[in-house]
């Protein structure tokens, strides 16, 4: 059993690290901004701050290499505040390096190490820094003053929050889940044969429920900046590793997301990113005979669209090359063969995300397109979005990722298909209407149905889904996935409610169609549906449909 002391310890620890995490991001973003800006002096404050607050919190945890190299760090800083050692690109790669190696240390500590010899790369930087920091007498030998300004007592404002684990909130909202099906169940069970008495007191019930989960909710939303702002520091390496100028240029960082979505979407956006760098962007060289400016622009942007969250990324080099993408599929064998005259942009750009393909002419560590796109695609998926792209040679590329708000908890349309009942997410049901009140017509690979004039794709979801028993389709849900819409025909809509959306394991993930399951108030298991996988979105022509 664990002592008080352990866990006191283990607690700072944790907070020890995340903090020490937020520092080494605070400083990587200053070196970042002085290599734009070398006159701005003033910012060397800011790493000032950090490495002297690691430096306490070191020493409290006798992490003694640690505690050196930031003191040593300190008088370097102090040398470059009296402008005794010029801010040069020399001097900033030195400090990336210090960051990189607490970091290295950090990990280490944390018992998440890799067997390096850090004792041998602090004597390599002690070594770099010790010339000039020789030429100031006393500066590195006493304690470095930290800059004005730094107060030993936090703002009133910053003592109003507090750091919560994360597992203890994803746990809080799993339980808030689990509420919401009681409530759904006692809902059912008195459906009808409630007092009045009996009937007021579940109302106030739900209420609570309610708020309870607009509160937990909020609670699990963050700014976007938390992942954004670890992308400019690897941008400039894998910028440097090439051979390239690239600016990242953020967007949208105070848009709030899902923590659990936001999470998800790291790797996806790292690859996106990679592939700007290595196959969007060109060589400073190229961008100029090609009368561009040598540094290449690269934009991560979010905003918020309805009840969705729209994250872009956008290059402006030498767009996609469709041609070599469909002699590609062409010679893996990878085209059906009535897809061997795909000629639209958009097919061809379905193509690049589906087939396992690379247009590059080679694949490196650092990227390789045709995997790359296919696990951002799946992982997007996962979450219940859409990623979409379009590209225009030699100007640039811009990659759209489409998010839900959150996932877990989710308003649902319950639908019925042959007997059976699905759910199928609210916010994508544009309209429902009798299918009398529409004429459905036989069309080329299927139907369609006509619509105030517009003509709409159509598909029987008993068809879509295989089910063999009998089914009356008397009604049509207008599905909309941004200017994309599709009819789909239903038996029922049975009623609109909130569940919470539990996701398939990884043996029941093989089954395309559907993202999750549910409980209803009745103890049945009813299936969430997956709607772009399931109709095939990405071969849908836009619309300009409206009710």
């Amino acid at each position: 059993m664990a002592t008080d002391s352990n866990m006191d310890f283990s607690r700072f620890l944790e907070d020890y690290l995340d903090d020490s995490r937020e520092g080494f991001q605070t400083i990587n973003n200053v070196l970042l901004a002085l290599e734009k800006d070398h006159g701005n002096i003033a910012l060397l404050d800011d790493i000032f701050r950090v490495l002297h607050t690691l430096k306490s919190s070191s020493t409290m945890l006798g992490f003694s290499d640690i505690v050196e190299l930031t003191h040593i760090s300190e008088g370097f800083l102090a040398l470059m505040r009296t402008k005794k050692v010029a801010v040069g690109m020399e001097t900033l790669a030195l400090l990336f390096s210090v960051v990189d190696t607490l970091e290295g240390m950090l990990r280490e500590h944390a018992g998440r190490g890799g067997g390096v010899d850090w004792g041998a790369r602090l004597a390599e930087l002690k070594q770099r820094m010790g010339a000039q920091s020789e030429k100031t007498a006393d500066v590195s030998s006493g304690q470095p003053r930290p800059p004005v300004g730094q107060a030993g007592v936090p703002a009133i404002e910053e003592m109003r929050s507090i750091r919560i684990k994360a597992d203890l909130l994803d746990l809080l909202f799993n339980q808030v889940g689990e509420l919401i099906i009681l409530k759904n169940r006692i809902d059912t069970l008195v459906s009808g044969n409630a007092d009045k008495e009996l009937k007021s007191v579940l109302a106030a019930m739900r209420r609570v429920i309610n708020g309870l989960q607009d509160n937990v909710t909020v609670a699990r939303m963050v700014p976007v900046a938390e992942i954004f702002e670890k992308f400019p520091r690897m941008m400039r390496d894998l910028a440097l590793e090439r051979g390239k100028e690239v600016d990242l240029v953020l967007e949208g960082r105070d848009i709030e997301l899902d923590k659990g979505i936001l999470d998800a979407i790291g790797e996806p956006l790292l690859h996106l990113l990679r592939n700007a760098v290595a196959h969007g962007i060109e060589s400073p060289e190229e961008r100029r005979k090609n009368n561009k400016a040598a540094c290449g622009s690269v934009r991560l942007a979010a905003r918020r669209l309805e009840n969705q969250i729209l994250i872009e990324v956008e290059d402006d080099g030498c767009g996609i090359d469709t041609a070599r993408i469909l002699a590609a599929a062409r010679e893996k064998g990878l085209l059906k063969r009535e897809e061997t005259d795909v000629s639209p942009e958009k097919d061809v750009m379905r193509l690049l995300f589906d087939l396992e393909i690379s247009t590059a002419g080679e694949v490196t560590g650092l990227s390789g397109r045709g995997m790359g796109l296919r696990i951002v695609k799946t992982s997007v998926r996962e979450l219940g979005g859409t990623v979409e792209v379009e590209t225009q040679r030699g100007r640039g590329t811009r990659f759209v990722l489409r998010l839900p708000l959150t996932t877990a908890i989710m308003q649902m349309l319950m639908v019925s298909v042959g007997g059976h009942i699905f759910g199928i997410p609210a916010d994508i049901v544009h309209e429902t209407l009798e299918t009398k009140a529409a004429s459905i017509q036989a069309a080329a690979g299927g139907q369609v149905l006509i619509l105030r004039n517009e003509v709409i794709p159509y598909v029987r979801l008993n068809e879509a889904l295989n089910i063999q028993e009998e089914s009356e389709n008397l009604i049509a849900l207008i599905v909309r996935r941004g200017n994309k819409f599709m009819g789909v025909g239903v038996d029922a809509v049975l009623n609109e409610m909130e569940n919470i959306v539990k996701p398939f394991d990884l043996i029941a993930q093989q089954f395309k169609g559907f993202s999750g399951g549910m409980i209803l108030g009745d103890g049945r298991v009813a299936l969430l549906l997956d709607m772009p996988t399931l109709l095939g979105f990405e071969t849908v022509k836009e619309h300009s449909y409206e009710k």
